[in-house]
């Protein structure tokens, strides 16, 4: 076969994914969900009669959605009756064996906001409507963060392992952690460097989930959430800084005011540390991340950007750091960087 027919092969397969692919599982995953299908196979296999009873369905168009789901993955057939695979039952059941790797509060955002927002671009375009969050952001209360930081905390399974095998934090005793979240990844990196405390910032209404996230690890007397505004307060003087998944989205000017500030707060020879979701690789786009930019097409402002990734060296650079390095994997990128002495 030519190479041109092999590219317009290739690209035919990526235009039938386009129009059939993402609309077929688009279509799945709702209807799954609508039907709570991961919840009612969560606890094993039920013959198709009596979970057509359960989802109030007809018996014969339910086991057509069910042979859908099977060709996509998510359940199968058994002696016993339907069943989930393991790919269903561990990203999709709630609640999740690993709040840290599931899909289930990503699901539930996207499919309610499907009809109401993402169906509707044109009309947004047009400035017929605009995007509202379910939940008000920034977070008010802590329901509305308990909102966000469970979406939040959903996958960072794979970014903590990143930073586990590549961060340099030998030797640091105090680390702040910009926007740290919940706190499953200070509690990662504590329990792996015996001798660190962290200053965890995060908005009033998470402080309480912090505490007791830590708290249920065993680590309330090392990782304290403390309230400050990133972009307006001083940092705590401290010996390293992360931004764990905080500056992917922003501008690079955005992120050398964050730098500056991280500069400003570290002891000569601190650290700083940047761990971001990869944005720009051609060949593989970020979804995750574009369907936040999406909802940026329905507001007035927004600091939503797709800066190159490999600008964080430069910016870096600028603010005065020295001994710049980056490690990728994952899907995720880390770069590092000290303030010299």
């Amino acid at each position: 076969m030519a190479i041109a027919e092999q590219e317009l092969l290739a690209a035919s397969r990526r235009a039938y994914d386009l129009v059939f692919k993402s609309m077929v599982e688009t279509a799945c995953l709702k209807a799954a969900r609508d039907l709570n299908l991961f919840g009612l196979l969560a606890a094993g296999p039920l013959p198709l009669d009596v979970l057509a009873t359960r989802v109030e369905g007809v018996p014969l168009r339910l086991e057509r959605l069910l042979v859908s789901l099977g060709q996509i993955g998510l359940v199968l057939r058994t002696e016993q009756g339907w069943a989930l695979t393991e790919l269903a039952r561990h990203f999709f059941v709630v609640p999740a064996n690993d709040p840290s790797l599931t899909m289930a509060p990503f699901a539930d955002y996207m499919v309610d906001q499907l009809e109401s927002y993402y169906l509707r671009l044109a009309d947004v375009v047009r400035g017929n409507l605009d995007f509202t969050g379910v939940v008000p952001y920034p977070p008010r209360s802590r329901a509305d963060s308990l909102f966000y930081e469970t979406i939040h905390r959903s996958n960072v399974y794979f970014p903590i392992k990143l930073m586990r095998k590549h961060a340099h934090l030998e030797g640091v005793k105090h680390l702040v952690d910009a926007g740290g979240g919940i706190g499953d990844v200070a509690a990662a990196l504590c329990k792996q460097f015996p001798d660190l405390h962290v200053s965890l910032i995060n908005l009033p209404s998470a402080v309480d989930l912090v505490r007791e996230n830590v708290a249920a690890q065993g680590l309330s007397e090392r990782i304290i959430p403390v309230v400050i505004d990133l972009y307006r307060d001083e940092y705590p003087a401290c010996d390293a800084v992360l931004f764990s998944r905080i500056m992917y989205p922003m501008s690079a000017q955005l992120c050398t005011m964050l730098c500056q500030r991280a500069f400003a707060a570290l002891e000569p020879g601190g650290r700083i540390l940047i761990c971001d979701m990869i944005i720009d690789d051609s060949q593989h786009p970020n979804y995750d991340y574009l369907s936040h930019y999406l909802c940026a097409v329905g507001t007035d402002f927004s600091v939503l950007d797709f800066k190159p990734q490999s600008a964080y060296s430069g910016i870096l650079q600028a603010v005065g750091f020295s001994q710049i390095s980056h490690a990728a994997g994952y899907d995720h990128v880390l770069f590092q960087a000290v303030k010299p002495a």
